[in-house]
């Protein structure tokens, strides 16, 4: 278990007045993500949070490459797969913002090559608009079967258009949001035709380099795979643990899954988003056409499915909070992005592996970090406790009835997380000092009857905790606990 600990890289980033709101809650994160990598056997995971032009948190935990204990951190680059349709969608209305393309351009006319068998005339002709939105009818993807191992036979481009003449539209154009990888990849052919240029050079400098997202690439490279690029790992076998993917690139399907970028560079992203919202110039685009794409642009005809922005999948929530996040799987690697549009906070979650329910992660980071907002609230500086929580830090094992539990300071009192831990809101419970060993449980703000004890040792150690009427065996002590490197950016 040291060792595990001695492994994990994080890196937190607060401004010196919250310096102290986010270190407990950016312990507990590193905490929760760094069991949830080693319970699932994940090799690498990375995030961030964002609030406007400031990152609450990041983090990057396990190996790029497990095979050549190649370590990870928060400039590890991963493919970020379908979220790569977000920049190819700010590409297409960069064009539009210059007057090079129009929303109701038919892709017929584009493209020549292109070809499909269109079974609804009534919806009239595929256009820009409908790519966008996923409104075109086209089929979601091509019949090469790239999500299939060990080969992963991504197509190029004539074996993309060879395929999609012999392939029909699943509905008339416009009437409903059906998910097209084929319609992001015309859209990728689209910017080439437009501009003259490869999908990757435009992009690239276009996007990336202006917002200075350094460490993001358009198409996985062979010279950085498994070192500054996180290799890739299958979904979890039958013994439990996880094999190398095969290194593939997606050819002409590039711009419906093909960019590669870090958390850092996705919280760069972010920030111009943020910045741009409320700009009154322009900044790669007009602030009315970013708003645009947060925007409804499609209505789902099925629960099953979120509205369509351009390139976003959107939503208002209960509490009036819109939305836009959309999330990215490929052979090797899922990822999550959501945006906070009302109040200006993004999360993103990297990952080298399948069969990881990312948008789970971000829920938590959510949760936890609106914890820690009431948890502000009610504890000020001046009513803070003359005592050391550090003594009670740690691990303890609560085998065999379940795993463990992490006890962690959080402002005046302790926070207890169960691990492993999918969902933090049953897994997180908050203790209120009483007096000597003696903690409190809250809930919904009020004490409840439940206490917790500690106990201790000759050498007035802290070793076991009472909880419930059981006791449990301390693990680790504050010398050998998950420490956070903070930097200040």
């Amino acid at each position: 278990m040291l060792l595990t600990f001695l492994c994990l890289h994080s890196a937190v980033a607060n401004s010196q007045e919250n310096k102290g709101k986010y270190e407990d809650v950016s312990t507990l994160i590193n905490v929760w993500l760094e069991a949830q990598k080693d319970y699932q056997d994940i090799p690498f995971m990375s995030g961030v949070v964002v609030k406007d032009q400031q990152i609450l948190w990041s983090g990057a935990f396990g190996n790029a490459n497990r095979e050549g204990a190649v370590p990870s951190n928060v400039n590890t680059m991963s493919s970020i797969c379908s979220i790569s349709k977000i920049f190819t969608a700010t590409a297409v209305m960069k064009l539009v913002d210059q007057g090079k393309l129009s929303l109701d351009d038919k892709v017929k006319d584009i493209l020549p090559k292109y070809s499909v068998i269109q079974k609804f005339t009534e919806g009239g002709s595929v256009t820009v608009r409908s790519l966008l939105n996923h409104t075109s009818g086209l089929p979601r993807d091509t019949n090469h079967g790239y999500y299939s191992a060990p080969e992963h036979p991504f197509p190029t481009e004539d074996e993309m258009f060879e395929s999609l003449s012999i392939q029909a539209t699943e509905s008339p154009v416009g009437t409903d949001i059906s998910y097209s990888n084929i319609g992001y990849a015309l859209l990728g052919l689209i910017i080439e035709e437009v501009t003259g240029v490869t999908y990757k050079n435009y992009i690239e400098a276009s996007i990336f380099q202006p917002l200075n997202m350094s460490n993001s690439v358009v198409e996985m490279q062979s010279s950085l795979y498994g070192n500054k690029h996180a290799r890739a790992y299958t979904a979890i076998n039958r013994n439990g643990k996880r094999k190398v993917a095969n290194f593939y690139q997606t050819k002409a399907m590039q711009s419906a899954m093909g960019i590669s970028t870090t958390a850092l560079d996705m919280a760069k992203f972010a920030k111009w988003q943020f910045r741009l919202a409320d700009a009154s110039q322009a900044e790669i685009l007009q602030p009315s056409t970013l708003k645009s794409m947060h925007h409804t642009q499609a209505t789902s005809q099925s629960d099953n499915e979120y509205d369509r922005g351009f390139g976003y999948e959107v939503t208002t929530d209960d509490k009036g909070i819109k939305w836009a996040m959309h999330g990215g799987t490929c052979p090797g690697y899922v990822s999550f992005y959501k945006m906070d549009v009302t109040n200006k906070v993004a999360y993103t979650i990297l990952v080298n592996a399948n069969k990881v329910y990312t948008p789970s992660y971000v829920k938590g980071l959510i949760y936890i970090l609106n914890l820690a907002e009431s948890i502000e609230t009610e504890v000020k500086e001046e009513e803070k406790e003359a005592l050391e929580l550090a003594q009670y830090t740690g691990f303890y094992n609560l085998n065999p009835w379940n795993s463990e539990y992490y006890v962690g300071s959080w402002g005046r009192g302790l926070m207890l997380l169960y691990l492993p831990a999918q969902s933090l809101k049953y897994a997180l419970q908050y203790y209120q000092h009483v007096e000597g060993d003696t903690f409190q449980l809250v809930e919904n703000g009020k004490l409840s009857n439940d206490k917790i004890y500690f106990s201790r040792d000759e050498q007035n150690r802290v070793i076991k905790i009472k909880n419930e009427g059981n006791t449990h065996t301390r693990i680790t002590y504050p010398e050998k606990q998950i420490t956070s490197r903070v930097m200040l950016l």
